[in-house]
């Protein structure tokens, strides 16, 4: 057990990355139990030092892990561009999209959405933002 949790990292960091995510970013335990699926209470007693992180089934403790880690810093890290071609990205490679359909949904040319995959600074503001409402739109969709 003790190899894990050299592995894992120390509870009180991820402890203190939860907060920030709380604190600064506001959210909170009830959306984190919609998003994990892990119990309230579980959440409050990790928070307070009563609950580890080993305490939790492995692919919960990543989950926690990584959503931790993108709440309190990661989301930051990443350009609003870079977000958007990941969202289509996920959208061709998990949902089988084409980049056909996503233009015909956003109301842009295939051509745009090649030009911003290549260079996001090849598209303006109005073309960025009709291809990040739809893909945004499409990926909560079919992720439902």
């Amino acid at each position: 057990m003790q190899r894990i949790r050299i592995a894992l990292g120390h509870d009180d960091i991820f402890r203190e990355k939860l907060l920030i995510a709380i604190k600064e970013y506001k959210i909170t335990l009830n959306t984190l139990n919609k998003v994990t699926e892990i119990d309230i209470n579980w959440l409050s007693d990790y928070i307070n030092g009563n609950k580890e992180l080993l305490d939790l089934p492995r692919e919960k403790q990543f989950l926690l892990l990584n959503l931790i880690t993108f709440l309190s810093e990661g989301i930051q890290t990443i350009s609003e561009d870079e977000r958007i071609k990941g969202v289509i990205d996920l959208l061709i490679q998990i949902f089988g999209l084409e980049l056909e359909t996503i233009s015909l949904y956003a109301g842009l040319e295939k051509q745009d959405i090649e030009d911003f995959m290549n260079d996001t600074t090849s598209i303006d503001f109005e073309k960025k933002y009709k291809l990040a409402t739809a893909s945004m739109m499409l990926h909560y969709l079919f992720k439902k």
